[in-house]
């Protein structure tokens, strides 16, 4: 039997106590392990990954922790997203199309995570790569890159959107492609070490939530742009504000969960007599929804972005897997940057 290094979950199921989904691992070797296993078996419509480099992103901490929307299974190794070579299929067409072919993917919950040597998915959330696309842009294509694309298809050219927690990556990306698209990003930070970078990148407006004048900032630039559109990756009472200020029919549409305090509705009068809605978004269910063409073109642009270097990947942390996890604190606590998990190899 093949065995494999991975890093693996220490525990089952949830975490008692629910906790917002932040970028920070403090004591990982509570939640992880380095260790060696079986190498996964794909079942039907699914692939073998043989992983070269994987993306540490807040949804993995918050589901290494136990407070994401997903069970943990002990002994499963962890890790959402990453990039390798498809080795191996499970019965399926797609799969067998993908086989010998490089490609960033996505670990759905029926799989086996991408902080390993080797990751099994569904064939549907891995994409094939273009030559020209960097291991250090691909590990990281779909969390971010592919979520910005997606998301940015409910805003139509000429309008403006609201955009919380800019300052990531994820921010990042979405202003540069906000401005190619002639879309009017809003964003929001809690830092002024940003605002000059965004708005470089091409967002039409930064605000500063800590600021003596954003809720009078806020306010003005809500009356004058009048977004529909609210990306929220925080889903606290921030973000009720923002809400409540917006005019009728704006749409809140929740990614993350970066504040624990409780994502209220402020005037819940609003939903009736403004029309206005709550959804969330998960990248993986527009994945599963949307027809291979239309993933295949989106997926396209991503990749075109980096190869021309419109958009670059700022990996602050590269981690050999084998020390991952005494490395992940220091790693994690720089402000800006992503981190990333290197394999034998890779």
């Amino acid at each position: 039997m093949t065995k494999m290094n991975a890093l693996l979950l220490r525990n089952d199921g949830f975490a008692k106590t629910v906790q917002a989904i932040g970028n920070r691992l403090e004591a990982p070797q509570e939640h992880l392990r380095y260790g060696t296993v079986p190498r996964p078996t794909p079942g039907k419509g699914q692939i073998l990954i043989q992983v070269r480099r994987a993306a540490v992103n807040p949804s993995d901490v918050a589901f290494v922790q136990g407070f994401y929307g997903q069970p943990r299974r002990e002994g499963v190794s962890a890790g959402f997203e990453g990039v390798g070579k498809v080795v191996i299929a499970g019965p399926g067409l797609m799969g067998r199309f993908l086989v010998g072919r490089d490609v960033g993917f996505y670990v759905t919950p029926d799989g086996s995570g991408s902080w390993g040597e080797y990751a099994v998915t569904q064939a549907s959330v891995a994409l094939p790569l273009k030559k020209g696309v960097a291991d250090r842009d691909a590990a990281g294509l779909i969390v971010n890159p592919l979520t910005a694309a997606a998301m940015l298809e409910m805003v139509k050219p000429g309008d403006a959107f609201v955009f919380s927690a800019a300052a990531s990556q994820l921010g990042k990306l979405v202003a540069a492609l906000a401005k190619d698209q002639g879309k009017k990003m809003i964003a929001l930070v809690r830092r002024d070490e940003p605002v000059a970078t965004l708005q470089s990148l091409g967002a039409a407006h930064v605000l500063n939530e800590t600021s003596d004048s954003y809720a009078t900032d806020l306010a003005a630039v809500l009356e004058r742009e009048q977004p529909m559109i609210f990306l929220d990756a925080v889903a606290g009472t921030s973000s009720a504000v923002v809400f409540k200020a917006m005019g009728p029919r704006a749409r809140w549409v929740v990614y993350g969960r970066l504040d624990s305090t409780p994502m209220e509705v402020i005037e819940p009068g609003e939903l009736i007599f403004m029309m206005k809605q709550i959804e969330g978004y998960w990248t993986t269910e527009w994945s599963r929804r949307t027809s291979f063409l239309r993933k295949m073109r989106v997926f396209g642009e991503v990749q075109n972005r980096f190869r021309d270097s419109r958009w670059t990947t700022d990996v602050s942390a590269e981690l050999p897997l084998e020390h991952a996890i005494e490395r992940l604190p220091q790693a994690m606590a720089q402000p800006d940057g992503k981190v990333q998990i290197v394999m034998p190899g890779g």
